[in-house]
């Protein structure tokens, strides 16, 4: 690097080009992404698969589902019926608890 007669800084064409290259690479590297591998795509995936399996399994009646939208819709009516039952077992249990006190 040398200096002009104004005193202002002059870098050699090396220096320049040593940074353009440095722009390059940087921007290169920001604007090609490297792909995701076929395996790593894949892993959200099974997980869901993996999930669904298990609903199958908790839900009664479910193994024949007509897709995921039965199967949602299987688990909702599953899940309004336990609460059901729930509320019916706590009215028994009041009663029952009234009675023997009485």
């Amino acid at each position: 690097m040398g200096v002009t007669l104004e005193g202002q800084r002059k870098e050699s064409i090396w220096v320049l080009m040593r940074r353009q290259r440095a722009r390059r690479a940087l921007v290169k590297k920001i604007m090609i992404r490297p792909r995701k591998s076929v395996e790593a795509s894949r892993r959200p995936c099974r997980a869901i698969h993996r999930r669904v399996k298990t609903l199958k399994e908790l839900v009664p009646n479910t193994k024949t589902s007509e897709g995921l939208d039965g199967l949602f819709r299987q688990t909702a009516d599953y899940i309004l019926a336990l609460e059901m039952k729930v509320k019916v077992m706590q009215t028994m249990v009041q009663v029952l608890t009234e009675t023997n006190c009485v």
